[in-house]
C-alpha cells in the first residue's frame, strides 16, 4: 500500500509515524509551508511534494488529510477524484458550500472515507455502548458533558494565535476543532433534532473564532442534552454523565475511569492503565481502517456521518449567532 499524509503538522506527524509503525513503507507527505516538523518523523525515504495535485498524479492507496480545517473539503474531494481512499481528519470540513459536491461521493463502490474522529475507539465510549446495547441503563433521561483545554498549552512550540484552531479564517473555534463529542452524541444518542447554544468569543484569549459554547439539544431518541466547551481551562476536562432509569453512568476521559452505578453502588467499571496513550485511539482507528480496505467492508465514521455531525457544528454556530433555536 501508498499512503500520503497532506499537512506536517502535529497531527500530520502522528499519522505518518503511525502508518509507519502498521507497516506502510511507501509513504509521501505534501508540505504547504517549508518549517521543521514539530516533532520527530520516525519513517525514513520519504517522497515530498509541495504540490496537492503532483502527488495526487502517483496515485496513492491511502491519502490522508491532516491540513487546516478550510483545506479538508477542498482536498478530500480532489483525492476522491484521484481514486485513493481518504482519512480525513475531522470536521471534514468548516462550511456548507461544497457539500453537495462531496455527496456525490457517497457510493458503495467508490473510494472509501474514515473521518477521523477516533474518540470512538475509545474503550470507555466502547464500554458505554455496550452497557447501551445490553439495557443495562434502561430508558436514558438525561446527558450532561463537559469539555475545557487551555488553547495556549495545546502546542507549545507555537503561537496559539496563528493556530487553525483560534482562526475563524482556517475553520477554528471551539465547535469545530473540538467536534469530537458532537460526533460521540450523534453515535451513542442520536441525532439532534434542533440546537440552541450560546457563547462566543468569551474569554482573554486573543483570537477571532469562538472559544465557549454552551450547547442545549434533544436528540431524535428523545434524550435530553447539554454540552460545555471552552478552550480556557486547565487542567483539561473531559467527561460524560449520563442519568438513565436504571443508573448513572460517568465517563472521565483525564482519570480514564467508566463507571456504571446503581444507587450509588458500582455495578461495573472499566479503567484503563496508567500506562495507556491516546496515541493508541489513531493507530486502533488507522489500523481498522486499513483492514475496512481489504475486506470492502464500511468504515467506523462514514463519509455520511462527517456531513451529519458537521451539519449540527453548522448549526450550533449559527445559534451562537442568532441566539435562535435553529433546526436540522
Amino acid at each position: 500500500m501508498k499512503a500520503l499524509v497532506v499537512g506536517l503538522g502535529s497531527i500530520g506527524v502522528r499519522h505518518l509515524n503511525n502508518l509507519h509503525t502498521l507497516g506502510i513503507r511507501e509513504l509521501g507527505v505534501v508540505r504547504s509551508r517549508n518549517l521543521p516538523p514539530p516533532i520527530e518523523i520516525i519513517p525514513e525515504g520519504i517522497t515530498v511534494f509541495q504540490d496537492l495535485d503532483l502527488a495526487l498524479s502517483h496515485k496513492f492507496d491511502l491519502v490522508v488529510v491532516a491540513n487546516p480545517t478550510s483545506l479538508h473539503l477542498e482536498t478530500l474531494i480532489k483525492a476522491l477524484k484521484a481514486g485513493s481512499h481518504v482519512y480525513v481528519e475531522k470536521p471534514i470540513a468548516h462550511e456548507k458550500r461544497r457539500l453537495p459536491e462531496l455527496a456525490r461521493h457517497l457510493t458503495l463502490n467508490g473510494p472509501k472515507v474514515l473521518v477521523g474522529c477516533q474518540l470512538r475507539m475509545h474503550p470507555g465510549l466502547q464500554k458505554i455502548e455496550e452497557w447501551i446495547k445490553q439495557d443495562k441503563l434502561g430508558k436514558i433521561y438525561s446527558v450532561q458533558v463537559d469539555l475545557g483545554e487551555y488553547l495556549p498549552d495545546w502546542h507549545p512550540w507555537e503561537d496559539y494565535r496563528q493556530s487553525y484552531a483560534a482562526r475563524a479564517d482556517q475553520g477554528g473555534g471551539v465547535v469545530l476543532t473540538l467536534i469530537h463529542e458532537l460526533d460521540y452524541l450523534h453515535w451513542l444518542f442520536g441525532k439532534p433534532k434542533e440546537v440552541f447554544a450560546i457563547g462566543g468569543h468569551r474569554t482573554s484569549l486573543e483570537i477571532t473564532a469562538e472559544d465557549t459554547a454552551l450547547i442545549t439539544f434533544e436528540t431524535e431518541r428523545n434524550i435530553c442534552v447539554q454540552l460545555r466547551m471552552d478552550y480556557w481551562r486547565k487542567p483539561p476536562v473531559r467527561h460524560m454523565n449520563i442519568v438513565a432509569e436504571n443508573a448513572i453512568v460517568d465517563w472521565d476521559y483525564p482519570t480514564r475511569r467508566t463507571t456504571l452505578k446503581q444507587n450509588g453502588q458500582i455495578l461495573d467499571e472499566m479503567e484503563l492503565p496508567s500506562a495507556w496513550d491516546r496515541n493508541a485511539l489513531f493507530l486502533s482507528m488507522m489500523g481498522e481502517f486499513i483492514e475496512t480496505l481489504s475486506r470492502g467492508s464500511t468504515p467506523r465514521v462514514t463519509l455520511q456521518d462527517g456531513i451529519d455531525v458537521l451539519n449540527t457544528a453548522l448549526a450550533v454556530k449559527k445559534s451562537l449567532q442568532t441566539r435562535q433555536k435553529v433546526a436540522l
